[in-house]
């Protein structure tokens, strides 16, 4: 492969919809076995997808030269 430093980038940005269908539904069957609240279920779900897209953009601007 060409371009190995992209490799990180380009493996999380391919497993962003498995993460979004994994944690949704994890963090729905937390909430439907009344471990966690509605509203933290969701909280849970923003901060997943927040960290990955954040590692998405750290990667890049790491790895940008």
């Amino acid at each position: 492969m060409k371009n190995k430093k992209w490799l990180q980038i380009m493996g999380l940005a391919m497993s962003l919809p498995s993460i979004i269908f994994v944690a949704v539904w994890g963090s729905m069957q937390l909430a439907k076995m009344h471990i966690i609240t509605q509203t933290q279920a969701v909280f849970l779900f923003l901060a997943i997808i927040s960290n990955m897209l954040f590692m998405m953009v750290y990667y890049a601007y790491k790895r940008k030269n």
